[in-house]
């Protein structure tokens, strides 16, 4: 999954956390929920928005999915949090480093989209960084690729031709076939 493999990164690569990153379904209950020390990092799934279906034979579409890095830092001693927003942009670019460019395991690679305050308190300041990125559901994930699993073994076909004449038939009202079959063929495959 998605999140997992970036709290990983995460863990790897921004020394600033020193392991402390963890994940949230929601901001909501962070304040409560997050009890990591600080400075720590949560990663929160964000919105999922699929483009539109490509494929008319068969399906391929894009999905784009979001999610944040919700950074808590320290206000103490400073409850203004003067101090830690300016750590912020020395945070921002390690989570670009870590993480702009890189594509996780079936994922395109994961690009910016902004960040926002989110709410400081006396002693926490709350900053959420979004990222998206996006995969592609193919043929193989959909019922169509169930449906044609369930079909038996192509095995061979039989092929009638009606061969239209140069010259229209008198009788008929529209030059084309005639149904009468001029030629046939049976075509049977070797099964393995």
């Amino acid at each position: 999954m998605l999140l997992l493999e970036v709290i990983a990164a995460l863990r790897e690569r921004v020394p600033v956390f020193a392991g402390r990153v963890g994940g949230a379904a929601e901001f909501e209950n962070l304040e409560e929920t997050g009890k990591l020390p600080v400075p720590a990092a949560y990663v929160m799934p964000l919105d999922e928005k699929a483009e539109a279906q490509l494929d008319q034979a068969g399906y391929e579409q894009e999905v784009v999915e979001g999610f944040a890095v919700v950074v808590v830092l320290s206000n103490v001693p400073d409850e203004r949090g003067q101090d830690a927003v300016a750590t912020l942009p020395a945070i921002r670019a390690a989570l670009f480093a870590a993480l702009l460019g890189w594509d996780p395991t079936g994922y395109d690679a994961i690009e910016y989209q902004g960040a926002t305050l989110l709410q400081m308190n006396r002693g926490r300041l709350y900053y959420q960084y979004e990222f998206k990125t996006s995969y592609w559901i193919g043929q193989a994930q959909t019922w169509y690729q169930v449906r044609n699993d369930a079909l038996p073994g192509f095995e061979g076909m039989n092929i009638n031709t009606d061969v239209i004449a140069p010259i229209a038939d008198p009788n008929l009202h529209y030059p084309g076939p005639d149904g009468r079959i001029e030629f046939s063929q049976v075509l049977t495959l070797p099964q393995s």
